[in-house]
């Protein structure tokens, strides 16, 4: 096992380092360190660079913002601005199970170097001739040093199976929280008293920053930093030599609510934000099918009037048609003659049917949909202000005997279109006889 002995980034003590781990731990600060070897064929070039040195800044914690009883409000209260849920699912949502975890994710803060060389382009707008422009190129090149980015990874290869942080998208949430704690004593407190589950850090997800996704992260970060410190509107043929100095690296555990919930005998698992239950990752629940028939139910009757006018017409015009062919040889009676001038002339009047309900019909559906999100923003009232038990549920009831009245109406829009039709097929049929 070879052993080498560089100084600590902290203090400047003696830094033992195993290179086959990768672990270093200072003798002095105890500041713990994990170090990416140098490579093998290029043993005697790193001799003359000191290695990328991943130093542990903090270990912290983000709390729960909220308890277990409060979650089964902030999912009723998510599900009620959905359109595509059900209403009863707020009042038959039963929540069975609810569990903490804190998910492991580590804070990058990455230093490096580099050199580039490039195209930029200029844009020179034209006085004659108004909103046009120009374009000047010119070939650059330079170094910077010093340049500093923060990146979030998840920590744990478990997690990453799960897909929980890309789900909640953890490393852009993390951007804006409140600092972290550092109290481990009280973190081990936490999670002794309420039983949490924590996922542990994996030290190949740390060494993982060196990947391909987080290269491509690092070099689309150097690429902003020179556009803008060159003030380019374009740039092209863009050539980078980027060298790492140094990552400070947080150890960083993020709360996490998950559980399960029935409805209509069936179990669906979701995941809710420890810190702001806003956000929350939700299966796919059943559409509200009977909000959804209802409004198909407007559209098809208008079509019912647009189909019917242009059949009776074309029907009408092959019929006249084909008696020009046949008077010659048979003699059309007065009934034949009477049925083709009456589908003829039931082509007019559900012509303009068609055109009427088409305003009154979305006249209607407007009125049915605002009444549906008024009664929703009305249940998320009443949640918000801890309206439940027995006047949450007569106010609950009322407007779904409301709704069910409506749609009651409403469901018979398709076959009323129909017996609209017929009658006035039969009564120009019958004006012609």
């Amino acid at each position: 096992m070879k052993i080498t002995q560089i100084q600590c980034p902290s203090c400047l003590g003696q830094l033992t380092v195993d290179w086959e781990t990768g672990k270093a731990v200072c003798q002095y600060c105890l500041t713990k360190s994990v170090l990416q070897s140098p490579p093998k064929q290029t043993q005697e070039a790193s001799n003359e660079q000191a290695p990328v040195v991943f130093q542990k800044v903090k270990e912290g914690f983000y709390s729960f913002a909220f308890n277990e009883d409060e979650v089964a409000n902030a999912l009723k209260k998510w599900l009620i601005q959905q359109e595509s849920v059900p209403e009863d699912i707020i009042v038959h949502l039963e929540v069975s199970e609810v569990k903490r975890y804190f998910i492991p994710i580590y804070e990058f803060q990455v230093t490096y170097t580099m050199h580039w060389e490039g195209a930029f382009g200029y844009d020179t707008h034209s006085i004659a001739w108004e909103g046009s422009h120009t374009t000047t190129w010119e070939k650059k090149r330079g170094d910077h040093s010093g340049e500093t980015v923060i990146f979030y990874q998840c920590g744990s290869s478990e997690v990453i199976e799960q897909e929980i942080p890309q789900s909640f998208e953890v490393n852009d949430e993390m951007k804006r929280k409140p600092h972290f704690n550092t109290d481990q004593k009280e973190f081990q407190q936490l999670v002794s008293a309420h039983a949490i589950h924590v996922f542990p850090f994996d030290i190949e997800q740390e060494q993982a920053l060196f990947g391909s996704e987080k290269q491509a992260e690092l070099r689309a970060h150097a690429n902003a930093v020179i556009q803008k410190k060159e003030s380019a509107d374009h740039l092209k043929e863009l050539h980078l030599n980027l060298s790492l100095i140094s990552c400070a690296t947080e150890e960083l555990y993020f709360p996490l609510y998950m559980g399960t919930f029935k409805y209509q005998e069936q179990s669906f698992e979701f995941a809710i934000d420890g810190k702001d239950p806003d956000r929350m990752k939700l299966p796919i629940i059943p559409q509200c099918q009977a909000t959804y028939q209802t409004v198909a139910n407007f559209s098809k009757a208008r079509k019912v009037f647009g189909w019917s006018s242009v059949l009776f017409f074309t029907l009408g015009v092959i019929l006249m048609i084909l008696a020009l062919f046949i008077s010659e040889w048979l003699p059309l009676g007065r009934v034949f003659r009477a049925v083709i001038g009456g589908i003829v002339m039931s082509s007019l009047p559900t012509a303009v049917y068609w055109v009427v309900s088409g305003i009154v019909l979305h006249f209607l559906e407007e009125q049915y949909l605002k009444t549906v999100q008024k009664f929703r923003d009305e249940r998320q009232r009443e949640l918000l202000g801890k309206k439940t038990g027995t006047a949450f549920l007569a106010n609950y009831e009322k407007r779904g005997k409301h709704l069910a009245r409506m749609r009651k109406f409403y469901g018979w829009l398709d076959t009323l279109a129909y017996v609209v039709v017929v009658v006035i097929l039969i009564w120009n049929i019958l004006r012609f006889l």
